[in-house]
C-alpha cells in the first residue's frame, strides 16, 4: 500500500489515499473539503478511488464529500452513531466554518470490530468514541499504519468538549484500541504530522 496525503479545508484536515498499486484501486479517508486540491493527489496516484471511508462525521472530514462522491460513485462508510452527521447540519457542526452542510446518507454503517475489504485491502474497524459519539480508526495491520482521524494527535488527543464527546471515552478508547498494538504502528491523524504508538505511550500527557 502506498498513502497519499494532503492537507484539505479551512482546518487543514488530513485526507488520505491508500492505494494499492497492484490493482490500480484505493481508498480516501476524510475528504475534509477543497475537492480540486483532492482531485490533483487522485490523478496524481493514477489510482480508482473504490471506497470512501470517513473516521467520523464532523464538518472539517466531510467537506468534499459530495463532490468526490460525485465526481467518483464511490460507496461511503462511516459510524453508524456518527450516521446523520451526513444529513444534519447541526451534527456535523458546519456552522463553524459558515456552511450548512447536508450530504446524502452513507451506503454502508461501520460496526466494531469490522474488518473491511477495500481496493484488495483489509482494514481492521475499531470504534473509538470520545470525540464523536460514532468516531472511528481504520488499522492496516500489514503496514502497521492506523488512519486515526481525530481520536489521537501527535502528543495531543481529539477534543471532547463538543456534543456527542466524552474524555472519559475518548482516553478509554485510545487506551484499549490503540496503545494495545506495537511500537511501531503508525498513526495518521486528522490534523497534525503522523506519530506512533510507542511515541504517544512515552510522549502524551493525556496518557500519563
Amino acid at each position: 500500500m502506498k498513502i497519499y496525503h494532503v492537507e484539505a479545508g479551512m482546518l487543514a484536515t488530513n485526507c488520505y489515499f491508500a492505494v494499492n498499486e497492484t490493482i490500480g484501486e484505493g481508498v480516501i479517508f476524510d475528504p475534509g473539503g477543497d475537492y480540486p486540491t483532492i482531485k490533483r493527489m487522485i490523478e496524481q496516484a493514477k489510482a480508482k478511488v473504490v471506497a470512501i471511508v470517513l473516521t467520523h462525521g464532523h464538518s472539517d472530514h466531510i467537506g468534499a464529500l459530495a463532490e468526490l462522491r460525485k465526481a467518483t460513485g464511490a460507496p461511503v462508510y462511516i459510524g453508524e452513531d456518527d450516521a446523520d452527521c451526513l444529513t444534519q447540519p447541526n451534527r456535523n457542526l458546519s456552522f463553524f466554518i459558515g456552511e450548512e452542510l447536508k450530504n446524502e446518507p452513507a451506503d454502508h454503517l461501520v460496526h466494531d470490530g469490522d474488518v473491511l475489504e477495500l481496493a484488495g485491502m483489509k482494514f481492521e474497524a475499531f470504534a473509538t468514541p470520545g470525540h464523536t459519539k460514532g468516531g472511528f480508526c481504520y488499522y492496516y495491520a500489514p503496514g502497521k499504519v492506523v488512519f486515526a482521524g481525530d481520536t489521537i494527535f501527535c502528543e495531543s488527543i481529539g477534543r471532547t468538549d463538543l456534543p456527542g464527546g466524552s474524555y472519559r471515552a475518548l482516553i478509554q478508547s485510545i487506551k484499549t484500541k490503540l496503545m494495545v498494538l506495537d511500537d511501531d504502528v503508525k498513526l495518521l491523524p486528522g490534523h497534525g504530522p503522523t506519530t506512533a504508538v510507542g511515541w504517544e505511550r512515552r510522549r502524551n500527557p493525556f496518557l500519563q
